[in-house]
């Protein structure tokens, strides 16, 4: 995978984590709380923007089939629709933070920041009034939109997502779906 990620663009390095992670069912009591797994299990997984909680996101990510699970998707909701006239004024007076320090510091974060839109209902906290009425509002919107489905459904299938845009969640793994597997590999940039 990484040979044709380095293809595709430019690979977003963190000494961290690997460059390509792989994402498997886990149950909740087994994972820790700082991940989506440790929060949700083999539930629906709420729509986020990956690494919402870091002060410059990944830009995209690309998710890969290694082995397939035909009744899980990876549901996409674009963020255009969850932003209108109405929120503008919130997003530039809202102020969020990081619900865990990073490398001791505590970044304070805004939802919209130029091109990048960014959400996560664990991962990013309120830091005043207006970013808890904006939480409650983009929450509104997110259970009120259809979101669109990708199933990942056969070996080698990829998706491509524009992370600073697109908010993204996970379905529901069944007892037929524990051997899901994906790779995952973030970019900074890639060549269209």
């Amino acid at each position: 995978m990484l040979e044709v990620a380095k293809d595709l663009g430019e690979v977003y390095k963190v000494s961290t984590m690997p460059l390509v992670q792989t994402l498997t069912p886990r149950l909740r009591k087994n994972e820790h709380k700082n991940t989506y797994s440790g929060n949700y299990g083999l539930n629906e997984f709420p729509f986020h923007t990956d690494l919402a909680h870091w002060y410059v996101p990944p830009r995209y990510l690309l998710l890969r089939c290694i082995c397939p699970a035909r009744n899980v998707s990876t549901k996409l909701i674009d963020s255009h629709e969850v932003i209108n006239r109405e929120v503008r004024d919130l997003l530039n007076r809202a102020h969020f933070r990081p619900r865990k320090r990073l490398d001791g510091k505590a970044n304070i974060l805004k939802v919209l920041h130029g091109e990048l839109f960014r959400w996560d209902s664990i991962f990013i906290e309120p830091a005043n009034n207006v970013a808890d009425l904006l939480k409650k509002i983009i929450e509104k919107r997110l259970n009120n939109i259809q979101p669109k489905g990708i199933y990942l459904a056969n070996t080698g299938d990829c998706l491509l997502i524009d992370n600073w845009r697109m908010l993204h969640g996970r379905g529901c793994i069944d007892s037929k779906s524990m051997d899901r597997k994906i790779e995952r590999i973030y970019f900074n940039e890639v060549k269209f």
